[in-house]
């Protein structure tokens, strides 16, 4: 499951993901997203991570993940990954420098100082 939607008022997309996701709500999610872009230029991402299946999303949906993410480099300020699972922090402290973002992770708990973090973010 993966429901995408946009703050009121601001250029804070939040998602959240969890289980698997089926093709059309992986297109529907990058539509979604692809919109709060064209309408803000810029957005911020929370990504509320919560337990997946294997594979997450459809492996025929891949390509796509990886072209979107290459597509929008520049329109995505600040990413708040909210997840419990450890790889998934590791995977985002790694990822942090190579990226223009700026990444950082947060566990469950604090998902309320994740979304502080990317209102006050510049």
């Amino acid at each position: 499951m993966i429901d995408v939607h946009e703050q009121p008022n601001s250029n804070i997309v939040e998602m959240t993901v969890s289980g698997s996701i089926t093709a059309q709500e992986f297109d529907n999610a990058l539509a979604t997203m692809t919109g709060a872009i064209k309408r803000h230029g810029r957005i911020r991402l929370l990504e509320n991570i919560g337990e997946l299946e294997t594979p997450p999303i459809p492996w025929n949906k891949l390509w796509d993940d990886v072209k979107f993410s290459f597509e929008h480099l520049s329109d995505i300020t600040h990413v708040a990954v909210v997840a419990d699972q450890g790889w998934i922090g590791a995977y985002v402290n790694m990822l942090n420098p190579m990226m223009k973002a700026e990444l950082k992770h947060f566990k469950r708990p604090e998902l309320e100082v994740a979304r502080s973090w990317l209102a006050q973010a510049v």
